[in-house]
C-alpha cells in the first residue's frame, strides 16, 4: 500500500477533479482496503469545516458516524466493497465511487468553491508551511536569500532546498516578496489559479478572497502574471493570458470574469537603480519658466512612468513652482492646475489632457 500522504493527497485531487484517471484504482484499493478509514474520516472533519458560515460545521461525532454508516452497512459490504477477493473489480470500483461521492457530497454542500490546485501541488511537493499568527507583518529569509514579508493572517509554503532549475512559493493571503537574483532558477508564485514569475524582483501579491481578486505590483525588476490551467491528462502548467510588469505598475486579476486588468500603482514611488538615484535630487522637482516637455521628461525617467500628452500644444506651456516633497500624483495635480489641463490614468501609462498653450 502506499504512503498516508500519497493517499491523502490523491483525496485531494479527486475533491478537485484533477486525479488522472490511471491513479483511480489505487484510490479505489486504498478506500476498499479499510486501512485508511482514520484518514478518510480525518479528510471528512477538515473539508467539512466552515466557520464563515454558521452552523456548517460537520462536527467528528457526526464524521465518524457518516463514515461508519458507509463501511459498515451489510448491503454495500455484501454487494459493493472488496473485503472479500471473491467480489470482481467492477463492483469494488463502484463501491469506492459510492464511498467518495457520499463522502465528498458535504464537502461540496458546505463550500462554495473548491480549494485552489496550488493547495494540493503544494501538499504533492512535501512543502513546509509558515503563518503569520501575529497582529504585524512576518518576514522570512528563505534559502537563496529570497526575503518575504507575511502580513498578519497570510500562510506560505515553501521548500526546505529549492529545485536546481527553478523557486517555487506557494501563498496565501498577501506577503511582500524581495527576490534574490539568479537567471539560471526563476522565481514562481503561485496563488490561487494566478503565476508570477521573476528572476529577482521585489514585487507584493494580495488576495482579495471577498471578490476572488488577486492583485500584483512591482517595486522593482520585471514580473511576468499569467494565468494557472491544469488539465487531467497533465500535471503541466500552461499560460493562460497575462501580463508583464515594470516598476510602478501592478495587475488585477479578476478570477470570475478570468480577465487582467493592469494599472498603476496607488503610490509610485522612483525606480530603482543607479542611473535613477543620479536623477532624483532635490532641485529635480524644482522649475522655472520650465516647458511642460521637460518636467514631464523628468517625471518618466524618476518613476519610469509612460507620460503622454492629448494635445502636443500642452508642450507649449511653461511650469514655475517647487514640488520637491510631494508624491507624484500631487505634483502632477499642482502641475495640471497651473496650466489648466487633467489628468488620468490609461491602465499603465498617465494622459495629460487640456487646450495647451500658444
Amino acid at each position: 500500500m502506499i504512503s498516508s500522504e500519497k493517499f491523502k493527497l490523491l483525496l485531494d485531487k479527486y475533491t478537485l477533479g484533477i486525479l488522472p484517471t490511471k491513479e483511480y484504482g489505487e484510490l479505489f484499493d486504498c478506500i476498499t482496503s479499510g486501512i485508511y478509514d482514520d484518514l478518510l474520516l480525518q479528510h471528512i472533519e477538515k473539508n467539512t469545516r466552515n466557520k464563515d458560515i454558521e452552523g456548517a460545521e460537520l462536527f467528528p461525532q457526526r464524521s465518524a458516524e457518516i463514515l461508519r454508516k458507509i463501511l459498515s452497512s451489510e448491503k454495500q459490504n455484501s454487494l459493493l466493497i472488496a473485503r472479500r477477493p471473491k467480489v470482481k473489480p467492477f463492483y469494488w470500483a463502484a463501491a469506492a465511487a459510492v464511498i467518495i461521492a457520499v463522502i465528498f457530497s458535504a464537502f461540496f454542500l458546505f463550500h462554495s468553491e473548491k480549494k485552489d490546485a496550488f493547495t494540493v501541488l503544494a501538499f504533492a511537493k512535501n512543502m513546509k508551511e509558515k503563518i503569520n499568527t501575529s497582529l504585524q507583518p512576518l518576514k522570512i529569509k528563505m534559502e537563496d536569500g529570497t526575503f518575504i514579508t507575511m502580513q498578519p493572517g497570510s500562510v506560505v509554503h515553501y521548500p526546505e532546498h529549492f529545485l536546481p532549475d527553478k523557486r517555487e512559493i506557494f501563498l496565501e493571503g498577501e506577503a511582500f516578496f524581495e527576490v534574490s537574483k539568479n537567471a539560471a532558477r526563476p522565481f514562481f508564485v503561485y496563488n490561487k489559479n494566478v503565476v508570477t514569475r521573476v528572476l529577482g524582483t521585489s514585487f507584493t501579491v494580495k488576495t482579495n478572497l471577498a471578490n476572488n481578486r488577486v492583485e500584483v505590483s512591482v517595486r522593482t525588476g520585471r514580473v511576468e502574471v499569467y494565468e494557472f490551467n491544469s488539465t487531467e491528462k497533465s500535471d503541466s502548467t500552461k499560460k493562460n493570458g497575462g501580463v508583464i510588469l515594470l516598476p510602478n505598475q501592478k495587475v488585477v486579476y479578476d478570477g470570475q470574469a478570468r480577465l487582467f486588468v493592469p494599472s498603476l500603482v496607488d503610490d509610485p514611488l522612483p525606480v530603482a537603480g543607479d542611473s535613477a538615484q543620479k536623477i532624483i535630487k532635490v532641485e529635480t522637482f524644482v522649475f522655472e519658466e520650465t516647458p511642460i516637455k521637460k518636467v514631464l521628461e523628468s517625471f518618466e525617467k524618476v518613476y519610469g512612468i509612460d507620460i503622454v500628452v492629448e494635445n502636443e500644444n500642452i508642450y507649449n506651456c511653461l511650469f514655475t513652482g517647487d514640488v520637491s516633497t510631494q508624491d507624484l500624483y500631487t505634483r502632477l495635480n499642482f502641475i495640471c492646475q497651473a496650466i489648466q489641463a487633467s489628468y488620468e490614468i490609461k491602465e499603465t501609462k498617465i494622459l495629460i489632457k487640456g487646450a495647451g498653450c500658444k
